[in-house]
């Protein structure tokens, strides 16, 4: 759907995703002046009592829609599947990282959470760098608050799930 189209329908008392900082509403759209231009914005209330104003045309740039079915099974799938191999340095790795953290994409942060989970529980210890760890711990709770807004859990219960669906398939004793 084109970006302006997308602009439109952001209503107040809609769920949106922006980026790095997660799960908001929509509280109110209002018309405000700013060096004479008058322009309308949207307001949006996050986590942590944050509350961001967004002109509207960078609104649809900026937002995006709590996960819909299909992008759930995007998710649920990108969570189960092998993680990626570990190449390079990890400060290549962390630039990698930070930069889908602050994109906000659903699957992006699934992949995180899929390898930072692997990764953090393998073996005896975290694999993981302390940076590497941050994200990865960053990660997962973002994903875990849209995952309740998106099916109507508590946090537990988005944890439990992510758990299952990360965890490594069990051998058949049969």
């Amino acid at each position: 759907m084109p970006a302006g189209k997308e602009r439109q329908k952001i209503a107040v008392g809609d769920a949106v995703v922006y980026s790095s900082h997660g799960i908001g509403r929509v509280v109110a759209r209002e018309q405000r002046t700013i060096d004479g231009t008058k322009r309308e914005y949207v307001v949006i209330d996050l986590a942590a009592d944050l509350r961001v104003a967004l002109p509207l045309d960078e609104a649809g740039d900026r937002l995006r829609p709590v996960l819909d079915g299909a992008s759930f099974k995007r998710v649920q799938k990108t969570l189960a599947a092998e993680p990626t191999a570990r190449d390079g340095s990890w400060t290549r790795r962390i630039k990698e990282s930070n930069a889908k953290l602050a994109g906000g994409d659903a699957v992006e942060l699934a992949e995180l959470v899929r390898d930072g989970a692997r990764y953090e529980g393998a073996g005896a210890g975290s694999r993981l760098s302390a940076g590497e760890r941050r994200i990865y711990l960053q990660a997962r709770q973002l994903l875990v608050r849209e995952i309740c807004a998106a099916r109507g859990l508590d946090e537990a219960a988005a944890e439990k799930w992510i758990e299952a669906q990360v965890a490594p398939p069990k051998e058949n004793g049969d």
